[in-house]
């Protein structure tokens, strides 16, 4: 080897000596907190080929959120929204006149109500939440039809066709915490099957509203946010003993779990299931995510798997 050959050689070293260096520690905290492998890879093969400190720090935040969860990160759905024709009126509020319309990648807003509506700021704030969703659950519809009107009875959500729709009244539009996350939520489980229990389905959205009001809106603190919920009379009180019990990054874990299985969920929720079997199917997945059998907690707390649909006090 020439003199010149061995000086380039050890400049070559020196120049990625950093790389490495830092390629090593990111692999290192990634693999402490219990991130996959693919996201460990990603953060050192992503440093140590020299790639932009952006990308690497997103990579990080991936592999520290998967270790955090439990769960890894979950692709963004493809845009599809501004391809998706006004869905056919099936109900009598899809008869209101449509006064404007705005989308975003998976969100189709359609204003019934209020022509002074900036409904690009709805919108913007309803995809943020379809991407938390996204985030959380693991799984997602390609998108979401939102109507906005002034004459509904409740917010509430149907699916009728290919795409979900959920209902907003207008005077509670701007505010996220006014069943965003609830009835989105009810449209990402619509892909698990039309018959899903009452209990489970009303309750998997208040946990949805729960979480986001504390990792997306961050309006709330964890612990107090928690405790003012924790009463007995409260509606969703078993799903939330489970989160107590299990921590936040427990219904990412059941999720995962429901999808993996979603071709025995949309057999089972269905009209024609019995409700004990539909009930089974979700204990049983439940107690996945827990590493251990949650049933007998459940009865505990009242719970019947065999004459249990409605969520309580309804």
């Amino acid at each position: 080897m020439t003199k010149g050959e061995r000086a380039e050689r050890e400049s070559l070293i020196e120049s990625a000596m950093p790389r490495i260096v830092f390629a090593a520690a990111f692999a290192v905290v990634a693999l402490l907190t219990g991130a996959p492998a693919t996201a460990r890879h990603g953060v050192a093969a992503g440093v140590a080929h020299g790639a932009a400190p952006v990308a690497v720090v997103g990579a990080l935040g991936a592999a520290l959120l998967a270790g955090c969860t439990g769960v890894a990160s979950t692709p963004r759905a493809p845009a599809i929204a501004a391809s998706i024709a006004d869905p056919p009126a099936t109900t009598e509020w899809h008869a209101e006149p449509i006064l404007a319309r705005a989308t975003t990648a998976n969100v189709l807003v359609l204003n019934h109500a209020d022509p002074s509506l900036r409904l690009d700021a709805v919108a913007a704030q309803l995809q943020r939440q379809y991407d938390w969703l996204v985030e959380w659950m693991g799984f997602a519809p390609r998108a979401v039809v939102v109507h906005v009107g002034a004459n509904y009875p409740c917010g509430f959500s149907l699916r009728a066709g290919a795409d979900p729709e959920m209902f907003l009244l207008a005077g509670g539009i701007f505010d996220s915490a006014d069943n965003y996350a609830h009835e989105m939520q009810h449209c990402f489980l619509s892909e698990l099957g039309d018959s899903i229990p009452h209990w489970f389905n009303e309750s998997l959205s208040d946990m949805a509203w729960l979480e986001s009001e504390i990792g997306l809106w961050q309006r709330r603190h964890a612990p107090a946010w928690i405790a003012q919920l924790d009463r007995i009379d409260w509606r969703s009180y078993e799903l939330l003993q489970l989160r107590k019990r299990f921590g936040p990054g427990y219904f990412p874990r059941v999720f995962r779990v429901l999808w993996r299985e979603r071709a025995a969920c949309r057999a089972t929720f269905s009209a024609a299931t019995k409700l004990d079997a539909k009930n089974e199917q979700i204990v049983a997945a439940l107690t996945e995510a827990a590493g251990e059998d949650v049933l007998p907690l459940l009865r505990e707390l009242g719970f019947d798997p065999r004459t249990r649909e409605r969520q309580r006090g309804y």
